[in-house]
């Protein structure tokens, strides 16, 4: 008996078996791991002072969720909707008038501490991150306190080539001009009161 020559395949499955080199190749690019492929890492700010005042007299004056332009000279005005409530929603007006929102996280008054992060409103000219969270708190110190204030942000720009301004450093850098001023300035009031 005569063996037949197989016939020649359905023309769909010969395309199909052309495709797979490029299909193939797409999943290897796709799935390979990049240096490059991956979003922004959170940017650490930790800020303190020393202050020569009673823990519980530094508490005082930096405890209340709502008063942060008691002692933050870049502020104009602070209020929060349920004080210290958790939850409760802060509003930060800048001297330019922009504005940033926050919401309370945790208000522990017996450890004297405070955790809130960004709400949905951040106007990126005054501080340009994305997005952060930051705990204030106060700690015994010799005769005195640690104010200690430490965030964690995102930038601006959560591309992996971030446009000038809206970047890491950008970030970093404006979190600490806001923060480094409060500190101080919350330090003079105290030891200013102290004499």
């Amino acid at each position: 008996m005569k063996s037949q020559p197989h016939p020649h395949p359905h023309p769909a499955h010969r395309r199909s078996h052309r495709g797979l080199p490029a299909l193939a190749f797409a999943l290897a690019v796709l799935t390979a791991p990049s240096a490059h492929a991956h979003g922004p890492t959170p940017q650490k700010i930790d800020e303190a002072v020393e202050i020569a005042a009673a823990p519980a007299a530094v508490w005082a004056l930096v405890g209340d969720f709502g008063s942060l332009a008691r002692w933050n000279p870049r502020l104009k005005a602070s209020e929060a909707d349920q004080g210290n409530a958790v939850g409760s929603k802060r509003r930060l007006t800048f001297d330019q008038g922009a504005g940033v929102s926050e919401e309370l996280d945790e208000h522990l008054p017996a450890e004297m501490s405070m955790s809130y992060r960004s709400g949905r409103t951040i106007d990126t000219k005054v501080l340009p991150v994305g997005s952060y969270s930051a705990r204030l708190r106060v700690v015994p110190a010799g005769s005195g306190s640690r104010l200690e204030w430490r965030a964690r942000a995102y930038r601006a720009d959560t591309g992996n080539e971030p446009a000038a301004g809206l970047d890491d450093a950008a970030a970093v850098q404006a979190l600490r001009d806001f923060m480094l001023p409060a500190l101080h300035a919350a330090k003079k009031k105290l030891e200013d009161k102290q004499n």
